[in-house]
């Protein structure tokens, strides 16, 4: 069976995504360290509202803003018991706006637990907590999911892990990448070229990166990534580097700067575009006029 995520892939060469979720729900009053996904039932017409603007803006799939969705990122906040209800929440809320327009992923991001050896996690009962919050995403219908900005592969896997053995839909798994003496890594040292490697080998649709750094960092880093994987690749980089205003995370790339850098990062190996914090629906909108154009 070839979902429809799968036949998107199939019908055009680049593929646009959505931007940034927390800028805009901090744009409509989030405060900062607030929990975003407690929006998704506590004032729903804002979470759609957002979503409304990428759908506008003519992204192909939007993300659900289930980001910090997991229970054990819920348990700081005291909703750890609402997991199944907040990710399922996210993704009618993300279905509401898409209609029929684009696909809706479920976005699985960091446990804010570290794994064992370097942290106290233990692989299989983290794979418990990740299952929780993909049941909920499949209790709303979702058309696959991204596991994004994670650091350590192994939680990466963790994710992955949980969300295959209750669904064959298709995972788009993301890392985070800085550069050290001109080799991208993770955190944890994993390789920009070893990690599309792993991902490829786990089984995944879509090797990405995301977050970290500013778009032209992206370039050389998409290029590592293709050394390790045939997979399309997805770049979402940061509206660049972010300074403290007023206590706020300011971001301050703009649409038209970021966008001279596509051609180059497309001939890079990207296929799938989109954008990270910072981000928002007019640089979507962009991208999709670029997009569009080049798929002609």
């Amino acid at each position: 069976m070839t979902h429809r995520f799968e036949q998107l892939l199939n019908s055009k060469t680049i593929i646009v995504g959505d931007g940034a979720m927390g800028t805009l729900l901090q744009a409509a009053g989030l405060e900062r360290g607030a929990c975003g996904e407690s929006w998704n039932l506590e004032k729903p017409d804002a979470v759609v509202k957002i979503h409304q603007y990428y759908v506008d803006a003519g992204s192909d799939f939007i993300l659900t803003n289930t980001f910090g969705g997991s229970p054990t990122k819920l348990s700081v906040y005291g909703l750890a018991d609402r997991a199944e209800t907040l990710n399922a929440a996210g993704v009618r809320l993300a279905r509401k706006a898409a209609g029929d327009r684009c696909l809706v992923l479920g976005d699985l991001g960091p446990s804010g637990s570290i794994l064992e050896p370097y942290g106290n996690a233990v692989f299989a009962d983290l794979k418990q907590q990740y299952q929780r919050q993909i049941r909920g995403l499949l209790d709303g219908g979702v058309d696959g999911f991204i596991i994004e900005t994670m650091m350590d592969i192994n939680e990466l896997r963790c994710a992955f892990d949980a969300a295959r053995e209750l669904s064959d839909l298709p995972i788009v798994t993301s890392m985070c990448f800085q550069e050290a003496r001109g080799v991208y890594r993770t955190m944890f040292g994993t390789s920009a070229a070893d990690a599309a490697q792993t991902m490829e080998a786990m089984g995944a649709t879509v090797a990405a990166a995301n977050c970290m750094v500013e778009i032209d960092k992206y370039i050389p880093l998409v290029k590592q990534m293709r050394e390790g994987t045939s997979l399309p690749i997805l770049a979402q980089p940061n509206a660049g580097q972010p300074r403290l205003v007023e206590e706020k995370a300011v971001y301050d790339a703009k649409p038209e700067t970021m966008m001279a850098w596509i051609p180059e990062l497309v001939k890079a190996g990207a296929r799938l575009l989109g954008g990270c914090c910072g981000t928002t629906p007019d640089y979507i909108r962009l991208l999709q006029a670029w997009a569009t154009e080049y798929n002609n």
